[in-house]
């Protein structure tokens, strides 16, 4: 397992009767080529976003881009990782206190392709967007630091354009670290929390590969009004993302991590599991459908679909000279309409870092469960 993640439900330790005035903090880190910068980022990135002067003058967004920068050249200068070539994604959500608005505000800050969504009313708000090579502004960096784009990948290798960790692509000593072929700087994107947020959910992309950020956001929705606790929705999402053999391409063979975090505001967790299955039942905001397809077909329709597909083709070929006449085998069987796979169409606590992907935090000041 590549992956780690860490969440605190009250970074900055301060004595507060009120879950409102705590900073919490929730973060994915999605491993490559190792596990060794997924692990030490989710260690140690949130403690020296703690410990940055922009942190204690509330610059928040200031704060999370200095972060995620400081931990990638924390890193680097580490004489334990001197040979360590691998790296990771990484995405953070920060809830802050905001004495302007006097609410709560979200800021995320999200460095390759793992990703954060929030379920605003039971829409899917994308807090964060993918960092690939064939994005314009990153293959415009790309090339200007001196790399190139191939088959989609930076130089050929990597499959997204920012990460911690993955210094081969960040050799270029007249550019700064935000200017590198790959970079560890974050895009902050920030939200004003209103009364319609019900969660967040922070997932790599062994997850999205699988569904799109609305289908998620229903599953989740609707296991809650089937009276489900979220810790058996992120199973039930991770089990139905898992692939039922390794011969559909690569999707539903990756690492899997998924953090979905109640955003509990003044309720008890008791009175938001209440809240939202009533907003579901009563198609309060987004209208909630009764099911998601599945990801992968069974074994079963498989086999289905695969003599559907052959009795089409004998038919096919029996008639081919009345009503396909002058037409090649090959042509004849690419006249056969195709059977979709049944694959998703995709859209374009104390301190914990357990390596198993599957947490579920309340964000109200009590313990993060795992």
């Amino acid at each position: 397992m590549e992956d780690a993640h860490a969440g605190v439900l009250n970074l900055s330790h301060e004595a507060t009767t009120s879950p409102t005035e705590r900073v919490s903090f929730f973060a994915v880190y999605d491993g490559h080529g190792g596990a060794n910068v997924a692990r030490y980022s989710g260690r140690t990135l949130h403690s020296r976003l703690l410990d940055l002067p922009e942190f204690k003058e509330k610059k928040w967004e200031a704060a999370l881009h200095r972060a995620f920068l400081k931990t990638d050249e924390d890193l680097r200068s580490d004489p334990v990782y001197a040979n360590d070539t691998s790296g990771c994604t990484a995405v953070a959500a920060l809830i802050v206190p905001d004495a302007n608005e006097k609410g709560r505000r979200i800021y995320v800050a999200n460095a390759g392709d793992s990703r954060c969504v929030l379920g605003l009313a039971g829409e899917a708000k994308p807090m964060s967007y993918d960092h690939k090579p064939g994005n314009a502004e990153e293959h415009s960096r790309i090339l200007n630091a001196g790399g190139f784009v191939e088959f989609d990948r930076v130089n050929g290798n990597l499959a997204l354009s920012r990460a911690i960790g993955d210094f081969e692509f960040k050799q270029n000593p007249s550019l700064p670290a935000e200017q590198q072929i790959v970079t560890a700087d974050p895009e902050v994107r920030s939200h004003q929390w209103t009364a319609e947020e019900e969660f967040l959910v922070l997932a790599c992309d062994g997850i999205w590969d699988c569904l799109s950020n609305q289908q998620v956001v229903d599953i989740i929705r609707r296991g809650i009004a089937q009276g489900k606790a979220l810790d058996v929705i992120t199973e039930d999402i991770i089990d139905r993302c898992l692939a039922p053999d390794a011969e559909v391409g690569g999707i539903g063979c990756d690492n899997m991590t998924l953090l979905i975090v109640a955003l509990l505001g003044d309720r008890t967790k008791e009175q938001w599991y209440e809240w939202v299955k009533s907003r579901v039942e009563n198609n309060v905001g987004y209208n909630t459908p009764e099911s998601v397809p599945p990801v992968f077909r069974s074994h079963l329709q498989q086999q289905s679909t695969a003599s559907m597909l052959g009795q089409a083709a004998s038919n096919v070929q029996q008639n081919a000279s009345m009503s396909l006449g002058g037409l090649s085998g090959g042509d004849i069987l690419a006249a056969i309409p195709r059977v979709l796979s049944g694959q998703a169409v995709h859209e374009d606590f104390d301190e914990q870092n357990t390596e198993h992907g599957r947490i579920v935090a309340e964000e109200n000041g009590a313990p993060a469960n795992e």
